[in-house]
C-alpha cells in the first residue's frame, strides 16, 4: 500500500543529506587538500495500477571534484603542494595506503614524517624516518633530506622521497576519513 507520506519522506530525506554534504563542503571550503564531494538526483517513477502520478527520489554521490586549487605558500618547511595531478601516499594504521593532497606535514615524537592527523607518510621505501636534531628540506620532486643543525652544519643528506602517485581519478573511492583509496584496494605504483 502506497502512503503519499512515503514520498514525500524520501525526497526530505535526500534533501537533508544534500544539504549536510553541501555544509561539509563549505566547512572545508579552506582545509588544505580538501575534495568537495558532488550530488544529484533523479526521480524514479512507481509503477503499479493507480499510482501514474507517485515518484521516489533517488540520489547518488556522483563523486569528487578534483579540480586543483590555489598554492599558498606558508613559509613552513614541512608544508609541500602537489602541483597539477597527483597524490600523496600515506599509510594506515592497518598498512593499508591511502592518498592526499594534504601536505601539511610533522614530524612524530618517533621521528616519522606524518600528516596533521598523525598518519604516516610514505616514501619509495616506506615511512619517512626523520633523526634527531636536522632541520629539513623538501626538493621540488619530493626528496626529503637533513641538514644537521647540532655542531657544524653539513651537507644535505637524502632521507627519502615522497611517494606521489597519480592513478585514474574514476579509480578512486573517497573513505569517511577524507582519504581516498583505490576502489579495488591494493596500491597505486609511484
Amino acid at each position: 500500500m502506497d502512503r503519499l507520506i512515503y514520498t514525500a519522506m524520501t525526497g526530505a530525506k535526500h534533501i537533508l543529506e544534500q544539504q549536510a554534504n553541501t555544509s561539509h563542503n563549505l566547512a572545508n571550503a579552506t582545509t588544505t587538500g580538501f575534495r568537495a564531494q558532488l550530488d544529484s538526483f533523479r526521480a524514479v517513477p512507481v509503477i503499479g495500477q493507480g499510482l501514474p502520478t507517485r515518484a521516489f527520489v533517488v540520489d547518488a554521490t556522483v563523486g569528487s571534484d578534483f579540480t586543483p586549487g590555489p598554492i599558498q605558500n606558508t613559509g613552513r618547511a614541512l608544508d609541500v603542494a602537489v602541483q597539477g595531478k597527483g597524490w600523496i601516499a600515506v599509510q594506515l594504521e592497518d598498512g593499508s595506503e591511502a592518498y592526499t593532497r594534504n601536505g601539511s606535514f610533522k614530524i612524530s615524537e618517533n621521528g616519522v614524517l606524518q600528516t596533521q592527523a598523525g598518519i604516516n607518510v610514505l616514501g619509495d621505501a616506506g615511512p619517512i624516518a626523520i633523526p634527531p636534531d636536522v632541520s629539513l628540506t623538501v626538493a621540488k620532486d619530493g626528496t626529503v633530506s637533513a641538514i644537521t643543525t647540532v655542531g657544524k652544519p653539513g651537507t644535505a643528506t637524502p632521507l627519502g622521497r615522497i611517494k606521489l602517485v597519480n592513478p585514474p581519478e574514476e579509480s578512486l573511492v573517497r573513505g569517511d576519513d577524507g582519504l581516498f583509496r583505490l576502489k579495488g584496494g591494493g596500491e597505486a605504483d609511484a
